[in-house]
């Protein structure tokens, strides 16, 4: 306690009694500031020399794409075949699908049945539906719809 006391009648020493001596105080103490912080501070590294002589035009370049080569087939993403196989149309009965034939008509419908050797499904036509059976051998592709 008695430190305390001390400490507080050496700090009321140190300060000014008017407040043009504390501004006065306090603008001394800011400008001995920077001159004792360089002074702990470590040198500055000296900026990089960028060397400006060389004077050589820009260099502008072209990327060309190679030409095409016999084992290419790897750089090009997989297709994506969202096909339904013809084993699995069983299980799409009462779903619709995009049949394409081998003679490339489409037939888009709804499967009513499927067994291992023909599908049958109803397709909307002018006048109401029709009932197409098409054989395992006719069907080039299956998509669902």
């Amino acid at each position: 306690m008695l430190f305390a006391v001390a400490l507080a009648c050496g700090v009321g020493s140190v300060s000014a009694q008017t407040l043009e001596q504390d501004e006065a105080r306090i603008e001394e103490l800011m400008a001995a500031q920077p001159a004792a912080a360089s002074a702990h501070a470590p040198a500055a590294a000296p900026a990089p020399a960028y060397d400006d002589s060389v004077n050589e035009p820009p260099v502008v370049a072209a990327v060309v794409a190679p030409a095409p080569g016999a084992n290419d087939e790897w750089l090009a993403a997989p297709a994506q075949d969202d096909s339904i196989p013809f084993g699995e149309l069983r299980y799409h009965v009462g779903e619709r699908v995009l049949i394409t034939t081998t003679n490339e008509r489409e037939h888009n419908g709804i499967v009513t049945s499927a067994d291992a050797r023909q599908v049958t499904m109803e397709i909307r036509r002018k006048g109401g539906l029709a009932t197409y059976v098409l054989k395992k051998e006719q069907i080039l592709r299956i998509q669902p719809r």
